[in-house]
């Protein structure tokens, strides 16, 4: 489903730390990078801008918390963070192609996947 991954930004509070390093155990991306912006309770903007700087790094993987994660996606789609309502859950992901600067007019949603198709996948 991704191709590879070049960088894995991670909140450090423990749910999604741990999922993290799943995701480098068992699919084999890169080691986790500690990013307080994706701390939860963070504002969609807060989180965008602290972690703008590594999207220069290619395909990069943002592991964090509800709801900030779907207004950060909804921020990119449309440039406001409740316009794209995203049933993102716990354990969900979503895909984006930014070109360019991470911008409403460069973001297009690859795909969103539910924890539920994501079990079924791994069967």
């Amino acid at each position: 489903m991704v191709r590879s991954v070049d960088l894995v930004l991670a909140s450090p509070f423990p749910r999604a730390w741990h999922t993290a390093e799943l995701l480098s155990e068992e699919a084999g991306w890169p080691t986790p990078t500690r990013c307080e912006a994706l701390e939860a309770g963070r504002d969609p903007t807060e989180t965008l801008n602290g972690v703008r700087p590594h999207f220069e790094a290619g395909a990069v993987a943002l592991v964090g918390h509800e709801p900030n994660l779907s207004q950060v996606v909804s921020t990119l789609l449309s440039g406001r963070s409740t316009e794209v309502r995203l049933d993102l859950r716990k354990g969900g992901a979503a895909c984006l192609r930014l070109e360019g600067s991470p911008r409403a007019e460069e973001t297009t949603l690859r795909w969103l996947l539910t924890p539920k198709v994501l079990r079924s996948l791994a069967k």
